[in-house]
Formats: C-alpha cells, structure tokens, sequence
C-alpha cells in the first residue's frame, strides 16, 4: 500500500498511521515507519535537485548521521511534470534489541520512497535487498556566499574610478573578490556567486548571487559606498536581486 500527499501531512500531525495498516507487512514496526515518515518529510524542503540531493540530506539528518540509516539507493526517475516522481531512494533502519523488559528481537527495516517537486509521495516498507551496501553520494562544492565577500566588495567599489567603465567594473570583480575557499574535509573547492552590475555615470550596481538563493548586493551612489545582504525575510517578500535593485535602494 502506498502513502501519498495528505496521508503524509496526518502524520506529520502525529497519527500513528501504522496502526491503520498504512505500511506494507515487510519487517519494520511503529518507530521506524515514524522515522521513515518523518525523515522524507524533513528532506522534502529545502528542495532537491536530484535522487542524490536527497540521499545527501538524509545522510545530514540527526537519524543519517547515526548508525542506524544506510542508504541503498538513490536513482533518478524519468518525468514530464511536478506531479510526477523524480527520484526514488531505498533506505534502511537498524533497530538494536530491546533490553530489560523489552525483549525485542534486532531488526532491520528498509523502505522504498518517491518523491515529486513538492515532496514524498510514496513511503513503502519493502524487503531489504540480500547483501546491499550502504552507497554515499558525492560531496558538493559549497555554493554560498562567505562572509568576507562583503567587505571586499565595499573596498573594491571604494577604489573605482570616479567615472568607471563596464571594464573597470569587470575587472575590479574579477580581482576583488576573495578566492574560492576549499573545504578542508571533502578538499572541493567552492563554486564563487554569480556576479552582475549595472553603471550609470559615476553611480555603479552590483549584485553576487548564488544557485541557492544567497544574495549581497551593493552600490557607490553619489560617492557613498554600502554593500548588505538579503536575508530570509527579504526573500520571502521576493525583493530582487540584481544590480538595478542595488542601484535603486537609498
């Protein structure tokens, strides 16, 4: 039996949806269908691009980074429409024996789940695959914004000419800005913000932005120099970010 969109939100709720014959009678009991539950909610949002996006959450989840999760699959489905699954992974959850009272038994649970662009729409208990290891996706370069872009991005528009040229702008942000940090565990270095800017005689915009939604923008308007950042707030009320908008804020 399968569980789909609403059922997924009652028990978000906190329905025991097990009791009601929800799961399938493959091994796994009340806790690891609430975990499984729980857990492909909770990597639904922020969205996922692919089925490895969604296995790296997992794996960054408090119930990932212990050692009861294995993923064992992570593969991409063929799709026409946000409705229609993109992505189907395969995890399992070890449940150690009871102790004291509890004389459960140890047991493994494994789980089959889709998922569409905008969450889980399928959470099944399945048969745990004969001899599957545990798979772990590739790490991602780092696609955010550091901190200490901001600063050199004030110095560098401090330092433009009085009357710059697009090319004073291109270059001053090509050698400006900070180089890439590398992410000393995974050794990858990260993915630089986009950059765009706009100039009007001596005034000049300019916008970094990121694949993930980080955005510092920042503008010399009659001489002044202020560099700032959007924050969730600011995103959520879908301000823009671009060198026209740094251009037109006081």
């Amino acid at each position: 039996m399968r569980m789909v969109g609403g059922v997924l939100t009652l028990f978000g709720a906190g329905l025991l949806l097990a009791a009601c014959g929800i799961f399938e009678s493959a091994t796994g009991d009340a806790e690891t269908d609430r975990q499984s539950t729980t857990l492909a909610d909770a990597i639904s949002y922020p969205r996922q691009p692919d089925a490895a996006g969604l296995a790296r959450a997992a794996l960054a989840t408090t119930l990932g980074r212990s050692d009861s999760l294995s993923v064992l699959e992570a593969r991409d489905l063929a799709h026409s429409a946000a409705d229609d699954p993109f992505a189907h992974l395969v995890w399992r959850i070890h449940r150690a024996a009871g102790t004291g009272w509890d004389t459960t038994p140890a047991f493994d649970a494994c789980y089959a789940v889709e998922f569409n662009y905008y969450g889980p729409t399928a959470v099944d208990r399945t048969t745990c695959p004969a001899n599957a290891a545990p798979i772990t996706p590739a790490p991602l370069p780092r696609r955010d914004i550091p901190p200490e872009y901001a600063p050199a991005l004030e110095v560098l528009l401090g330092k433009l000419p009085t009357t710059p040229s697009d090319a004073d702008v291109r270059t001053a942000l090509a050698t400006g800005l900070p180089a890439p940090r590398v992410d000393p565990e995974t050794h990858l270095a990260a993915i630089p913000p986009e950059t765009a800017f706009q100039v009007k005689g001596a005034d000049v915009g300019v916008a970094l932005f990121t694949s993930t939604g980080d955005c510092t923008m920042g503008h010399r308007l009659h001489g002044a120099v202020k560099v700032w950042s959007l924050n969730g707030r600011d995103q959520m009320q879908e301000k823009p970010c671009g060198p026209e908008a740094a251009l037109a804020t006081p």
